[in-house]
């Protein structure tokens, strides 16, 4: 199923007076309007009981498995969260939208988190983007094409993140484009093969040569550490967990990462 990333300029509510002590913050997460790049999420028909019950609040999007050129890190999980729906009265009938309190973990557990709520407290953050699942209808379908933009028929919650360029579609795939050539580079080096010849390979093929492969020994210094060298392959470990993990994501048909800006 495909997963969307949708980008938004979340409006923070006004902080409240013992802000310091519960270090929580509410955002608007979501709402019905159209955005700039002719998308509507179905406010009617989100799915929240699977967060609600392990709220995942990261920064920038990386909380799937740790980021694409670094180990998982605890600290990505960034503090607890409650999401639920705010109706908003209008002259042309209530609606209501999607709100998130985000609780931030404390300096001395999560420095990240502290990092980023006085960032949010200053004023320099105040977006939060919402990562989904569409949900399908009887035909398989996720949405349809309606008074001129695609309405999704309803979506899972799956994290919230706050996130620095919310106006930027092009964002995230920069960052996918930049890891992709770092996994390529990679496969060059232990593959020993061109890149012309590592694209007429098939995915399956360069997967299993990875599974199976023959990589040579580095070679030791003897003036280096046990640590110096557990580094080293730890490094090796994670590239090649990039380069398959980029591999994988390569091939699968519908894969989208979704960013538009309300």
């Amino acid at each position: 199923m495909e997963q969307v990333i949708n980008n938004i300029n979340a409006s923070i509510r006004k902080f409240a007076d013992d802000v310091e002590e519960t270090r929580t913050v509410t955002f608007i997460a979501s709402t019905d309007s159209k955005d700039r790049h002719g998308t509507v999420l179905n406010q009617d028909n989100w799915s929240l009981k699977n967060f609600n019950n392990n709220p995942i609040i990261g920064y920038q999007h990386n909380v799937y498995g740790g980021g694409m050129c670094d180990g998982p890190n605890p600290d990505d999980q960034l503090g607890s969260a409650k999401a639920y729906f705010e109706t908003v009265k209008r002259a042309e009938g209530d609606s209501q939208q999607l709100m998130v309190d985000i609780t931030f973990e404390p300096e001395d557990i999560n420095p990240l988190a502290e990092k980023i709520f006085r960032k949010v407290m200053h004023g320099s953050l105040r977006a939060v983007s919402v990562g989904f699942v569409p949900k399908k209808n009887a035909s398989g379908q996720v949405g349809e094409e309606r008074d001129g933009a695609f309405h999704y028929f309803g979506q899972e919650l799956l994290e919230v993140s706050v996130v620095n360029i919310p106006s930027n579609p092009d964002a995230l795939k920069r960052s996918f484009r930049d890891s992709t050539s770092s996994a390529l580079v990679f496969l060059k080096k232990t593959l020993d093969k061109s890149f012309g010849e590592i694209e007429e390979m098939k995915v399956k093929d360069i997967l299993n040569v990875l599974d199976g492969r023959n990589v040579e020994e580095p070679i030791v210094d003897l003036n280096t550490t046990d640590t110096d060298t557990e580094d080293q392959e730890n490094i090796e470990e994670n590239n090649l967990d990039l380069a398959k993990r980029m591999l994988t994501l390569a091939k699968l048909k519908g894969y989208s990462i979704k960013s538009t800006t309300r």
